[in-house]
C-alpha cells in the first residue's frame, strides 16, 4: 500500500512538473526566436548606383533652378542637383526626388545638407580643400545615399557647385 502511495505520488509530481518550463530556458528561446524574425524582416543589402543627370533631364524638368549640383569627381554631368526645397537623383533610370529636410544646415543657393525620399534619402558632407582653390560655392564634397534600413547604399566624393538666388551674390561678384 504503502509502495502504491509512493508510486501515485511520484506519477502526479512528474504530471504537474510537465506543466512547467524553466524560465531561463525560455527566456533563451524567446531571445532566439526574436533574433530570428529580426534578421528575417531586414530586405537583402542592394547598392544603389545613382546615374548623372543630363542636360537634357536639367531642360526637360526644369532643374536649372538656384542651388547645388553634386558631380562625382572626373564627371561632367551631376548624380544629385538640390535647391532650397527638394533635390534629385537618377536612380534605375527614373528621376526619383527628395524632400529638403530644412532642419539640415543651410548650404549656399539655399540647398540643404539633407534631403529625405521615399525609402532613402542623402547626405551632402563638405570634406577638407587640400589642393585649395575651393570658396563658398564650390568645394568638394562627399554624397552618401543611405537606404531604407538606414545602410549605406552608395558614397562617393565629388565636389558641390552652387549658384546663387536671384539677389545674391556670386561668388564671381564676390572676388571667390
Amino acid at each position: 500500500m504503502t509502495r502504491s502511495i509512493i508510486f501515485a505520488f511520484a506519477a502526479l509530481t512528474s504530471l504537474t512538473a510537465c506543466g512547467r518550463e524553466d524560465p531561463a530556458r525560455k527566456d533563451a528561446e524567446d531571445r532566439q526566436d526574436v533574433a530570428m524574425v529580426e534578421r528575417m524582416s531586414k530586405e537583402p543589402f542592394k547598392p544603389i548606383v545613382p546615374k548623372p543627370i543630363t542636360k537634357v533631364d536639367v531642360e526637360r524638368y526644369g532643374l536649372d533652378k538656384p542651388g547645388c549640383q553634386f558631380r562625382k569627381q572626373g564627371d561632367a554631368d551631376p548624380i544629385f542637383i538640390a535647391n532650397s526645397e527638394e533635390g534629385f537623383m537618377r536612380i534605375d533610370g527614373d528621376l526619383k526626388r527628395y524632400a529638403a529636410k530644412l532642419e539640415s544646415a543651410q548650404l549656399p543657393g539655399n540647398a540643404r545638407t539633407t534631403y529625405v525620399g521615399l525609402s532613402t534619402w542623402v547626405d551632402l558632407v563638405s570634406l577638407p580643400d587640400y589642393e585649395g582653390g575651393s570658396d563658398h560655392m564650390h568645394w568638394p564634397a562627399r554624397l552618401v545615399l543611405h537606404d531604407s534600413q538606414e545602410r549605406v547604399a552608395f558614397l562617393t566624393d565629388g565636389e558641390v557647385n552652387c549658384t546663387a538666388a536671384a539677389g545674391q551674390p556670386s561668388a564671381e561678384a564676390t572676388g571667390g
